[in-house]
């Protein structure tokens, strides 16, 4: 009886990693409330846009060839200013469709809170230029973070549970320090 209590465990706890590993994709992703009905929306590490309630995106990366996620983010009474870093493709196989960040580009755009005009993509020189931005003392770039710390947390906790049993039958040898280390990052963390 018992074997089959051990047997029935063991499956129940089979599904459910499997399971969560599927909850866990995506627990990267947010919206991050910058008031004033706008927010900041990642999708996706490439994926990184201002919406606004009611209205849908209004600096949506795609939109613009080579400019990637926003990266940074200002507001102003009138304005909302975004640095945004470039993207270009990855180019790995013939057909490769995917794009990775590229770091060494970087966009400005500046958005109207009255009218949701877009005005960008613009170099630095650019921005600074425009009298929007020329009028400001200082610019206090924001960046933009996970609203809540536990989520994404629990998710990559999640999945290492299901992975670490695949690795440990594998790579023993480098599991176990791992799993020594994860511990301890997490005990001084909840501390």
């Amino acid at each position: 009886m018992l074997g089959r209590k051990m047997k029935r465990t063991f499956i129940s706890l089979v599904y459910f990693f499997s399971a969560s590993v599927c909850f866990a994709f995506g627990w990267h992703d947010y919206t991050l409330d910058i008031g004033e009905g706008y927010s900041v929306f990642r999708a996706n590490s490439m994926d990184v846009s201002i919406i606004k309630e009611g209205h849908g995106f209004i600096l949506h990366p795609d939109e613009y060839d080579s400019v990637g996620p926003v990266v940074r983010y200002v507001t102003t009474a009138e304005y909302i200013f975004t640095k945004n870093l470039g993207r270009k493709p990855r180019n790995k196989f013939e057909g490769d469709t995917f794009e990775n960040i590229d770091r060494s580009a970087e966009f400005f755009f500046i958005i109207s809170k009255e009218t949701d005009e877009v005005i960008g993509p613009l170099s630095e020189d650019e921005f600074k230029k425009c009298p929007e931005v020329a009028s400001l003392d200082n610019l206090y770039w924001q960046i933009p973070r996970n609203p809540s710390f536990w989520r994404p947390l629990w998710g990559d906790i999640m999945f290492l549970a299901y992975v670490v049993w695949i690795l440990l039958f594998r790579f023993l040898w480098i599991v176990i320090p791992v799993i020594v280390v994860l511990f301890i990052f997490v005990r001084r963390l909840v501390k």
